[in-house]
């Protein structure tokens, strides 16, 4: 054979460094980084859906009984009723609908299941993205399918309380799509394929934060009335005086601050989640959902501080 001249090896090269860039791109290393910061955004969520979700349905709860003192409700109106053809269950069927109090524990129950699969998704990303305790060492495809059930299991759960309809043939967080999606980037780690699964998750994402936001609007729902039914008493007494109806007004700014922050943080959760397939896709973006999405989960923490100091202050 002919040896090639030292011209054709410079020509030849440049073409072998060009496909090593190809094939050698899919799996590059993703930056943990974005991952990291949407998991510790959404921490906030947990406490703060909790303590106002458990706050309104108390407050419900005390309204109701006021509401039988003044007569309003009568004592056998809130005999609880059996289930037909659910032997272990009874509701409450007074006025065919179910008091507010037992709406929002519900409430508080399905955005517990939605904080617990959405935080457990995003650490399980973070893992995936290289940021975990093992570094590059990925989990197996059949632990995969072990997180992949029990995240499913959470958001089903979520989904069930907070009234969202799914459909029977898709998964209640990852479909069938997404999971196998994820097990090529465990095999592969090439990074398409985990922008893919993520973007295969986006509309599952979408709907459950939809659903987030409407139970938190209805929670918001009773503040104006309360406020109301607490000022006229206030009002009224003689001598008049401010400092209660003071403390009244500062309460419920602070309530419907903090419920306003939590709806605006589960809506900045799409916009967030759809960044994670651009940064696993490396395409040049300014993650500005992710950004959104942490300062408002700040700004939820902060609000949730100053709540606390307001109900527990200082001796």
């Amino acid at each position: 054979m002919k040896p090639r001249s030292p011209a054709a090896r410079w020509t030849v090269r440049p073409f072998l460094a060009a496909l090593a860039v190809v094939v050698l791109g899919g799996c590059a290393t993703v930056d943990p980084a974005p991952f990291a910061q949407f998991a510790s955004s959404l921490q906030p969520l947990r406490s703060g859906s909790d303590t106002q979700s458990a706050a309104r349905a108390e407050a419900s709860r005390q309204a109701l009984i006021q509401d039988v003192a003044a007569g309003e409700l009568t004592v056998d109106q809130l005999q609880l009723a059996p289930v037909p053809s659910q032997p272990f269950r009874m509701t409450y069927g007074f006025a065919e609908n179910e008091p507010n109090f037992i709406k929002f524990s519900r409430f508080r129950q399905g955005l517990s299941a939605l904080n617990d699969a959405m935080i457990g998704y995003a650490q399980s990303l973070v893992v995936l993205a290289g940021g975990g305790e093992g570094g590059d060492i990925l989990p197996t495809t059949a632990q995969f399918d072990q997180l992949a059930r029990d995240l499913n299991a959470n958001a089903g759960a979520a989904a069930g309380a907070l009234g969202v309809t799914l459909d029977p043939n898709r998964q209640a967080l990852l479909s069938a799509a997404a999971i196998q999606l994820f097990k090529t980037y465990i095999e592969s780690k090439r990074r398409h394929a985990l922008a893919g699964a993520i973007a295969e998750v986006q509309p599952r994402v979408e709907e459950l934060a939809s659903a987030a936001q409407d139970a938190i609007r209805i929670l918001a729902s009773p503040v104006v009335t309360e406020y109301s039914d607490q000022l006229l008493p206030l009002a009224t007494a003689s001598p008049p005086n401010a400092v209660p109806i003071l403390k009244l007004n500062d309460d419920t700014q602070a309530t419907l601050a903090g419920l306003e922050s939590l709806w605006r943080s589960y809506g900045a959760l799409p916009a967030a989640h759809r960044d994670l397939a651009e940064a696993a896709a490396k395409r040049k973006t300014g993650l500005a959902g992710i950004v959104a999405l942490g300062n408002e989960t700040v700004r939820l923490q902060g609000l949730l501080t100053e709540l606390r100091k307001a109900n527990n202050p200082a001796p």
